[in-house]
């Protein structure tokens, strides 16, 4: 289910295995020049669970990961288990953190792969009796023994390994900490902008990838939506949040907006979905006040006061001249 305040979505989830998408990077003749050590020219193929019936509380689960080499040496590769977490921009990278539901073991810690060859490594994943029915993302990785890696990675490649433990799946969003803040520009004949903030957390057990989806609704049914090239797209493994801003342009002081934030999800559990609406919106009262143009009033209105105080004096001193009796000025 997917609910949040009153308001209560019900999705159906099919329970399937999380489809990994493997990118080979590396690519040329083996046979090619050399290539520097600094340079990642191998990589992890798959990471996958063997198939069989699906594994319980308690179980075990066996599979096997690849290495590829396409450079004109030997790498040896240092294998390290963890598992996948949500980042700050919102997608899925590699976390050392152990996983709460067992212990993943790796048949070996290195393995030296020659030139333009492969070599596999068998894991195996001891289930906690404890562990909670769903997703569990874990991660294989691996860098190079000789200290090559990417500028400012912590490994050099990894891979997801997709594991559900079997029992009764349950997809919830909650959307949390929505603030709408209206942000004026100077000139008053020009629209201002609008900030929307927001918290996305995955309170289910399954693995959600879907579209933040936030908007202004005011007075008058105005509704003001933003570009959809700028609507963030996330991966939200169980238990993890994301916090994010969306930003709207061309947003005219309307007193009164309520800020709105949904989640519209694109896959759940590894089965592409489609809603033509978010399933959960929460919306929050945003002020948007005219200062702008409040001041550009007040300003003109004192422009006017004043040009009719300075007729006003000019009218008593011609009044006063004519009749020659002295005139008092107010």
């Amino acid at each position: 289910m997917i609910s949040n305040r009153g308001r209560t979505v019900s999705r159906g989830v099919c329970c399937a295995a999380v489809a990994v998408v493997v990118t080979v990077c590396g690519a040329g003749d083996p046979r090619a020049a050399p290539v520097p050590p600094q340079v990642v020219c191998w990589s992890l193929r798959d990471a996958f669970v063997a198939a069989g019936p699906p594994v319980g509380p308690g179980g075990r689960a066996t599979g096997v990961v690849e290495i590829e080499n396409a450079c004109g040496r030997a790498v040896t590769a240092r294998l390290l288990a963890g598992r996948t977490v949500t980042g700050a921009d919102g997608m899925v990278g590699w976390s050392p953190r152990e996983s709460e539901a067992g212990v993943l073991v790796l048949d070996g810690s290195e393995v030296t792969v020659a030139a333009g060859g492969t070599a596999r490594v068998s894991f195996t994943f001891s289930v906690a009796a404890d562990a909670v029915a769903g997703d569990h993302p874990l991660a294989v990785a691996a860098v190079d023994a000789d200290g090559s890696r990417p500028a400012g990675a912590a490994v050099d490649t990894w891979r997801p390994i997709p594991l559900r433990v079997a029992g009764t799946v349950r997809a919830a969003v909650e959307i949390t900490d929505v603030a709408g803040e209206y942000r004026p520009v100077r000139d008053p004949f020009a629209p201002g902008s609008a900030e929307i903030g927001f918290t996305v957390t995955n309170t289910g057990t399954v693995t959600v990838m879907g579209r933040v989806v936030a908007g202004l609704s005011g007075l008058y049914s105005t509704r003001i939506l933003p570009d959809l090239a700028t609507v963030p797209t996330v991966v939200l493994v169980p238990g993890a949040s994301y916090t994010g801003t969306v930003r709207l342009s061309g947003v005219w002081p309307g007193v009164r907006f309520d800020a709105q934030v949904g989640f519209l999800p694109t896959d759940i559990g590894g089965v592409p979905v489609t809603f033509g609406e978010p399933g959960v919106v929460v919306a929050e009262t945003m002020w948007a006040l005219p200062v702008p143009q409040a001041a550009l009033v007040v300003a003109a209105g004192s422009l006017l006061f004043a040009a009719a105080l300075v007729r006003r004096r000019r009218h008593l001193r011609r009044a006063g001249a004519e009749s020659g009796v002295p005139v008092r000025h107010m």
